[in-house]
């Protein structure tokens, strides 16, 4: 019988599994009660029926750990809403560490959960067994206890979540496949299905693993792919306490729970299973995969060992089924970059089940309202560069990525699949003299330079390879050091109304002399920060601004979509038509004005200026800013002519001492002279206030600008919530910070580290990190005050102030 579809709704949700379901049930809470969701099949019968239900409370950030107590508080009261139980049970859940540098991070962990306020603690291994007697803890070093972790029937879930998104006016319609995405100009205006089209407001794609495709079909990239993903069900085990908590052993790449009467355990090895990269079956629906036991014969080796008692269990299910996971890890979520009215929620990296309520508020409040209630940077779709939605570049990287949950979290550890496929103009020259790469969206970068016999082997604290990088730390800071940052995002913007749309885009006064370079925030309309980046006039109507390279699709979508209707400007990417080279140290200006027939002499090319200047044969254009803290150079040419410029200073910095450096330098540098990394110390719910960046807000120009208000009611207050400079000295036995870290004053919990690491030039362990005071944050609160930094559940004293450690007056950059 043909389906009677609504002809027009505010939102179709496209997708019946947890995530489309969760985010149907919130969207009619925020006032938008015309929604439509469609499911190809039956609902759950994608990923969702298969989830092992496993519910975490720990986040790494306080907002996200906020939406997790919202999940199971949702959980908890579904039942009395809709009379549909989510099976919902918190029996708590353990997990255990067999290494020492696994125990570290635990208790980091522990310490952060505290602080948020999520019960926990550590426990020893004979307190673990007490509570699982069929463990074996051996070699087991100790345990954190998180009570409030629990499981829930991801159908059930799902199904309250679908019944009360009903009771709010939603339609569902099941075994009903959107064809294909209605789309008008640039924009989506509904979908087309087999009983006909509905046009809507907006289209949200919540479709699992078959996001992708569908995506693809409108021009819009979502890089997520299918992976098997492997779990096994034991017969009923006789004695098997059915509050028995949930176990995970990271090393082991397990876990475990307990499955009315049976042990669940679920594993995710280091290297999975693509699936489905030419298409997913047109029939698939609530299927399973051919087993494959061979594949994961030696974690269930190690489980076996973990737990004894599966020797002789009988196995009652062995299963195999597909998730979708992405390229980093990390969710997507967002509006499409590509399009307007699409909207995609996908990419949970089997972990939909726990995420979908907290998500679903989220995108319910996004779509309502018109932007996120919470930092969503780390998430958000435009982060990923069209290219990683490639099939193969997926089907390569999924295979690593359902891995990351269980992979130790080292500080600097790069992914290795799917590699080399955005390279630097001196890629060669840089892999020839000994750089060491990483990789970000896709870019190959030097962290640091060595020689190519020397082995290296990720670790806590002190790493292998600081000798190396304070190599290139001390030449930046006594002779030179030349840096390729081509991979910086640049876009080019001109037209008569090019001033006008920067300006009203941009916090600081746009409008300076031609070759001035302006260091501005892009912030939100609560004040917070969206970018932060450098602008560059070039002419009466021509700007150029420059970028960090990770964010180059999200400050490009900002910026186009803050264009008042109308506006006369162009602007264009010009990322891979420049190279950026820079070169910094306190000999910088010798060696290039030994190449130069212009004058760079200080009061000629002083700090924050640029100018156009010949070297040797070509024609650049030199900036006086600085990432690292000394005077400095960023040299802007076309990436033809990179080649040329680079064996040009090679061949003539020996005297002046040019050697290679490597983001870990500069990451180093950056931090010893405070200065903040976009989506680390500032983000969407950060002002420039917070972070210390008054400097960088034009308080007397006319023009105003997104997020003035907040910013401007800020002015001259002391803020509730500041960015501060620790230092925890430089003994030998001094911790390392890698980052949230729970700062102390007077014993008193009052932030967290959001940036951490050695400082070479001035031989100091260094953070970053926000504190709250509710009268204020003033330097006297500071001063008065006494700090010390948990690491590892350990206290250790550290000197606080709202300078940087290293030059704190800026001298050496204006040299």
């Amino acid at each position: 019988m043909t389906k009677q579809l609504p002809s027009k709704a505010d939102v179709i949700v496209v997708g019946g599994g947890i995530v489309g379901s969760a985010i149907a049930y919130h969207l009619p809470k925020f006032g938008v009660r015309n929604v439509v969701l469609l499911e190809r099949k039956k609902l759950t019968s994608g990923t969702t029926w298969h989830a092992a239900g496993i519910i975490g409370r720990m986040r790494p950030v306080r907002a996200q750990a906020d939406l997790m107590k919202y999940a199971m508080d949702l959980m908890r009261r579904l039942e009395d809403e809709t009379g549909q139980a989510t099976g919902f049970k918190q029996n708590g859940g353990y997990q255990i560490a067999l290494n020492e540098d696994r125990l570290n991070l635990i208790r980091r962990s522990v310490s952060l959960a505290e602080y948020f306020g999520i019960p926990s603690r550590m426990v020893s291994p004979q307190e673990l067994k007490e509570v699982w007697p069929l463990l074996n803890v051996d070699d087991v070093l100790g345990a954190a206890h998180l009570p409030e972790n629990g499981q829930v029937s991801p159908v059930d879930y799902t199904m309250a979540l679908a019944k009360g998104a009903r009771q709010e006016g939603v339609k569902i319609f099941e075994d009903t496949k959107v064809a294909s995405l209605i789309k008008r100009g640039d924009c989506i205006v509904g979908v087309e299905t087999e009983s006909g089209a509905v046009e809507g407001k907006m289209v949200v794609l919540a479709c699992g693993m078959w996001t992708r495709e569908l995506a693809r079909t409108v021009g819009v990239h979502v890089p997520l792919h299918a992976a098997e993903h492997f779990y096994m069900v034991t017969e009923p085990i006789t004695g098997l306490d059915p509050k028995l908590p949930i176990l995970v052993s990271l090393e082991e790449r397990a876990y475990y729970k307990e499955d009315a009467g049976k042990l669940l355990l679920g594993l995710f090895e280091a290297r999975g299973k693509s699936w489905a990269t030419h298409g997913i079956p047109e029939d698939f629906e609530f299927d399973s995969l051919p087993e494959d036991y061979e594949h994961y014969e030696n974690e269930l080796a190690l489980a076996a060992r973990r737990v004894p008692s599966l020797e002789s269990a009988g196995i009652q299910t062995f299963f195999v089924g597909p998730e979708s996971f992405t390229a980093d890890g990390r969710y997507l979520i967002g509006p499409a970059p590509e399009v307007k009215g699409l909207f995609v929620s996908a990419g949970f990296n089997s972990s939909g089940i726990m995420s979908s309520a907290g998500m679903g508020k989220v995108v319910g409040e996004w779509i309502a309202k018109g932007s996120s209630p919470i930092d969503m940077h780390a998430f958000a779709l435009s982060r990923s560069m069209p290219f990683q939605a490639n099939r193969y570049f997926m089907e390569e990287r999924v295979k690593e990525s359902i891995g990351i949950w269980a992979n130790m979290p080292w500080p600097g550890r790069q992914l290795t699949s799917a590699r080399g496929v955005r390279r630097l103009p001196l890629h060669n020259e840089l892999k020839a003299a000994g750089a060491r790469m990483g990789e970000r969206v896709g870019w190959e970068f030097p962290l640091w330079f060595a020689p190519p016999d020397v082995e290296f082997s990720y670790r806590l604290g002190r790493q292998d390879w600081y000798p190396y990088v304070r190599q290139e730390c001390l030449a930046i800071r006594d002779e030179m050091a030349i840096i390729d940052q081509s991979a910086y995002a640049k876009f080019l913007i001109s037209g008569p109304d090019a001033l006008k749309v920067l300006n009203r885009i941009s916090a600081a006064d746009i409008d300076v002399p031609v070759n001035k370079v302006v260091y501005s925030a892009w912030l939100n309309e609560r004040g917070g920060f969206e970018a932060d980046l450098t602008v560059t006039r070039l002419g009466a109507d021509e700007f150029i601004v420059i970028s960090g390279f990770a964010d180059q699709r999200i400050d490009m979508v900002w910026l186009n979509d803050h264009l008042p209707e109308g506006a006369d400007v162009t602007i264009q990417d010009v990322t891979n038509a420049y190279g950026l080279l820079a070169l910094m140290g306190p000999k910088s200006r010798d060696l290039l004005q030994s190449l130069s027939d212009d004058n760079l002499a200080n009061d000629a090319l002083p700090f924050g200026f640029s100018a156009e200047i010949n070297l040797g044969h070509v024609t650049a254009r030199a900036s006086r800013v600085t990432f690292v803290g000394e005077l400095g150079y960023e040299i802007l040419l076309p990436t033809e002519m990179c080649g040329y410029l680079h064996d040009l200073l090679i061949s003539t910095g020996g005297p002046f001492g040019l050697r290679y450096a490597g983001l870990h330098a500069v990451a180093a540098c950056r931090l010893e002279r405070g200065y903040r990394l976009m989506g680390v110390d500032i983000g969407a719910e950060d002002t420039p206030i917070d972070a210390g960046l008054g400097f960088a807000v034009g308080w007397t120009k006319p023009d105003d600008f997104i997020g003035r208000h907040i910013v401007e009611a800020q002015r001259g207050k002391a803020p509730r919530s500041r960015l501060l400079q620790f230092s925890l000295g430089g003994a030998d036995d001094t911790p390392i910070l890698i980052g949230n870290e729970v700062i102390w004053r007077d014993d008193e919990r009052v932030g967290t580290i959001t940036s951490g690491g050695w400082g070479f030039r001035i031989e100091q362990s260094l953070g970053m990190g926000y504190v709250l005071a509710d009268a204020g944050v003033t330097a006297d609160w500071i001063k008065q005050g006494r700090f010390e930094i948990e690491v590892a559940g350990e206290r250790f004293p550290a000197v606080a102030q709202l300078a940087p450690f290293y030059d704190p007056s800026g001298e050496r950059t204006k040299m």
